[in-house]
């Protein structure tokens, strides 16, 4: 992490904002796929993981926290790393595995 309160706010600013680019592929990759009719049946299904993940995700964090407080790096370094490599890994699976094909008529 840097020690610069005002480049961490500019690089956690920055990753937030990249992110709208997950939320806007998300959304048509559901219609791509299911078409009209399935469309929303298909969302809801998929964000469901992510919500329940999402919500254990709170917990976990603090529980991380409250381990590494004493350790040197630890902490919010560690939790923004966790998060860092989740987003990389949700990314390089949608680069790989995301087909266009509609899977539902």
């Amino acid at each position: 992490l840097p020690d610069n309160p005002t480049t961490a706010q500019i690089l956690l600013g920055g990753a937030v904002g990249l992110q709208a680019f997950d939320a806007a592929g998300f959304g048509a990759a559901t219609q791509e796929k299911a078409g009209e009719r399935w469309a929303g049946l298909l969302y809801s299904m998929t964000s469901l993981p992510g919500v329940m993940v999402g919500s254990i995700s709170v917990s976990v964090t603090g529980q991380l926290l409250d381990q590494m407080a004493n350790v040197e790096g630890g902490g919010w370094a560690t939790v923004y790393q966790l998060n860092a490599a989740v987003c990389v890994a949700g990314a390089l699976a949608f680069l790989f595995l995301y087909d266009s094909k509609k899977e539902f008529e």
